[in-house]
């Protein structure tokens, strides 16, 4: 089990590598250290994930819902698609820096000791979850088929970006070690635009898919712009930078919320969520500026070290809140949820359980975390 002196995606916390904003290359050099903001972009990621979910299920009431509790679901929905390409933005920006001194084996040794464990179990016991909760029988084929689509639940498929992208981390680290900083954003913009392309193909055309082999592969494009984005050399005071990417956020939601509201009226709920994909433009303009505004916001390094310490350990109850809340919410809130007479108080309710799942899951992942063997799962 990796210690806290390992960072990595959503599944570790503690001491980021400190990357040299002042490098004109993609080779950041790599020394111990913090990197404060990319802690903030784990906890600000979780909030968000945990939004969508708890909201998806409003878009989908469309037309049995009222119109200000739709429009809520919906500026929720297309606020918190950032979520995941940002978690695999920080995990570029952690991971990608070289490390001159690590053996191929060694990495791959420690990766997989951090992944295999969480992957099979969390996705052995989604599995039984589902079957239960759909009254189907749980068969050796139930198993087999999970694992090799992917996706034994709907969040966890990213156990398996992790595990893909984890196995081409060494070669994409030899990448940014030898290109320029002209050919890392040349070739951080290509698998973005291929990954944009392909999904534009699969909605026009049909066909495609992703299966536990292969789910990584789109999200290329973030990994490496994640290393771009902590290795961009200021060029604009932070408070520039901030109000530029809090007015591309913005603009991006806005966009993300009409055009879905547009696309529904003329569709229907379930063909009109394009704009809620993680590669539609408006939702990797809102990851991208997300990105760089918790930077200019929190900056690399924090001013006071206590309060770096208490973000560190928030940051660290991540993954544990990303893998467990599904669960409360779906035995707790999807089976026993109330009616409300007015759309504002369904909305409270909405935000309420946000807050309660993202306090709740993180309090009994620290708890877990103190079991020795259960510990292995987080």
């Amino acid at each position: 089990m990796p210690t806290s002196a390992e960072a990595d995606l959503p599944a570790d916390a503690g001491a980021e590598p400190t990357v040299d904003a002042a490098s004109t290359t993609g080779a950041a050099p790599t020394r111990p250290g913090h990197i404060h903001w990319l802690s903030w972009a784990r906890i600000v990621a979780i909030v968000a994930v945990v939004t969508v979910h708890v909201c998806a299920h409003l878009t989908l009431e469309w037309g049995t819902i009222g119109a200000k509790l739709w429009h809520f679901g919906n500026l929720a929905e297309s606020a918190g698609r950032f979520a995941v390409p940002l978690f695999v933005m920080v995990s570029g920006a952690t991971l990608l820096p070289p490390r001159p001194g690590e053996r191929l084996r060694d990495f791959y040794r420690r990766r997989s000791a951090r992944i295999a464990v969480p992957l099979v179990g969390w996705t052995a016991g989604y599995l039984v979850l589902d079957a239960w909760l759909n009254d189907r029988a749980i068969t050796s084929y139930t198993f087999v088929q999970g694992f090799a689509w992917g996706r034994p639940y709907y969040h966890l498929y990213f156990l398996y970006v992790v595990a893909g992208l984890y196995l081409v981390t060494p070669f994409l680290r030899a990448f940014v070690a030898t290109a320029d900083r002209r050919l890392l954003v040349a070739g951080t913009a290509v698998c973005l635009g291929l990954a944009v392309a392909d999904k534009a193909q699969h909605l026009l055309m049909g066909g495609g898919g992703f299966n536990a082999f292969s789910y990584f592969v789109p999200f290329l494009g973030y990994y490496l712009l994640g290393y771009v984005v902590a290795t961009a050399r200021p060029r604009r005071p932070r408070r520039t930078v901030l109000a530029w990417a809090a007015g591309a956020y913005a603009a991006a939601v806005l966009v993300t919320a009409a055009g879905t509201w547009w696309l529904f009226g003329l569709v229907g709920p379930q063909d009109g969520r394009p704009l809620y994909d993680y590669y539609a433009p408006t939702v990797l303009v809102a990851s991208v500026a997300m990105a760089y505004g918790l930077r200019a916001v929190f900056g690399d390094r924090a001013p006071n070290p206590a309060r770096a310490r208490l973000v560190r350990r928030l940051a660290d109850l991540t993954f544990g809140v990303f893998l467990l809340h599904p669960i409360p919410l779906e035995l707790l809130v999807r089976r026993r949820q109330p009616a409300f007479t007015s759309d504002y108080a369904d909305m409270a309710f909405h935000v309420g359980v946000v807050a309660a799942l993202v306090v709740g899951c993180g309090l009994v992942t620290l708890l877990l975390r103190q079991v020795p063997v259960v510990r292995r799962l987080f």
